[in-house]
């Protein structure tokens, strides 16, 4: 590791703080947390060193720091700490304030995590297809608003394609994709460069070891080292594996839609097996996975007692805005259903609307997701491949 001068920087101690590490200078550095912590490894524990720093303002050293991400906030630490410090939250808290720092733009990082923007950044979405909705007039075919107005049907009911028709869902859902994953890699790139200078690793690629860090966040295997952390395994198996299940459901309908003409939605029919009726399937134990996964989370994360994690604005906002998402699209399906069957004009609007609510938070979820919690998938990942690359460097001078 490198060694160098220190500049204390006091304004980012209280970014820290006020992110939900106010216990910060209650620590005195008697490193009971490194000594409980599972998962701390022997040549570089944490996070004694990282309350250390963050006392002192350290902030290059820590926003370089990968050992931030092997943290997985069990708060074993936080029930530990002698001094009622909560390393834990700490770190949680640093973790945020890197997220913040790796932004590009670096205002959105500011915003997004700052609860007085939420209303602005979710009102972004709504103007955004509530304007292109405006756009689907006309006497023949009508879509938008103007099939809000007067529902009609199509393919033996009332389908969600008649009132966002799939090119507008496109033109507003691809360009955020890309925008997204465009912060990500830049993110990315400053926090590689960032570890290389501060922490340098000889072997250090973005390509090594990656196979094994996916394995390891696919089986959730840092998790099981730390008491009291089933909860927490389920509750991001149902994060990771109910989205991918959405992912996998969305994927099939647009292949069959384009590659075998298809035209949503697909059938529940069981004739209609692999072309319909599996996807569904997939779809909706995803979607009730995925609703498992936020209840579990709230429950825990509203629960008393010594080992409760601090949530901040950031850690809400993901769970709710997820769990909007997945009962809006569960819901939205149902009330389709229900209307098509009652031939209920009014029923279809109360599901356009829930499908337009839906609409609007998964483009909250996509856009902010390089500016919020959703990030630690990318960041951690990295900080987990190039802790490898440090591991490995020590070992081999350990054993020269």
């Amino acid at each position: 590791m490198s060694t160098g001068t220190i500049r204390p920087n006091l304004d980012f101690t209280k970014d820290v703080i006020a992110q939900g590490g106010d216990d910060l200078k209650k620590c005195y550095q008697c490193a009971t947390c490194s000594v409980v912590c599972p998962l701390s490894p022997d040549d570089r524990p944490f996070p004694r060193k990282e309350m250390m720093w963050a006392q002192w303002g350290a902030k290059d050293k820590l926003l370089a720091d990968p050992d931030l991400w092997l943290c997985y906030q069990c708060n074993d630490c936080s029930v530990q700490c002698p001094r009622g410090a909560r390393p834990g939250d700490v770190m949680g808290a640093l973790r945020k304030v890197a997220i913040a720092a790796y932004s590009v733009p670096s205002f959105m990082g500011r915003m997004v995590q700052n609860p007085s923007w939420f209303m602005v950044l979710i009102a972004v979405p709504v103007l955004l297809l509530g304007f292109l909705l405006t756009l689907g007039g006309g006497a023949e075919h009508a879509w938008g608003w103007a099939q809000f107005a007067s529902p009609t049907t199509e393919h033996g009911g009332y389908v969600f394609d008649a009132f966002v028709p799939h090119f507008i869902i496109y033109s507003v859902f691809v360009p955020a994709s890309i925008l997204a994953v465009l912060a990500f890699i830049a993110g990315g790139v400053r926090m590689w460069k960032g570890m290389k200078e501060a922490f340098p690793a000889t072997d250090a690629s973005p390509q090594g070891g990656l196979v094994d860090v996916i394995k390891d966040i696919l089986a959730h295997r840092h998790f099981d080292s730390c008491e009291d952390s089933k909860w927490r395994t389920w509750a991001h198996y149902g994060f990771l594996y109910g989205f991918g299940l959405l992912a996998l459901t969305t994927s099939a309908t647009i292949v069959l839609m384009y590659g075998f003409n298809l035209p949503p939605p697909l059938p529940f029919s069981p004739s209609h097996f692999f072309d319909g009726l599996l996807w569904k399937i997939c779809g909706n134990i995803g979607a009730v996975i995925l609703i498992s996964g936020c209840i579990l989370t709230i429950l825990k994360r509203t629960s008393d007692g010594v080992d409760t994690l601090k949530s901040s604005f950031s850690d809400w906002a993901l769970v709710l805005v997820i769990l909007v998402i997945g009962l809006t699209g569960f819901g939205a399906q149902l009330l389709r259903l229900w209307s098509s069957a009652a031939a209920s004009g009014a029923l279809a609007k109360v599901a356009y609307v829930t499908y337009f609510i839906h609409l609007v938070f998964v483009f909250y979820l996509i856009l902010y997701a390089p500016y919020f919690k959703l990030a630690h998938l990318v960041y951690r990942t990295i900080a987990l491949v190039y802790g490898r690359s440090i591991g490995r460097m020590q070992k081999e001078e350990a054993a020269a």
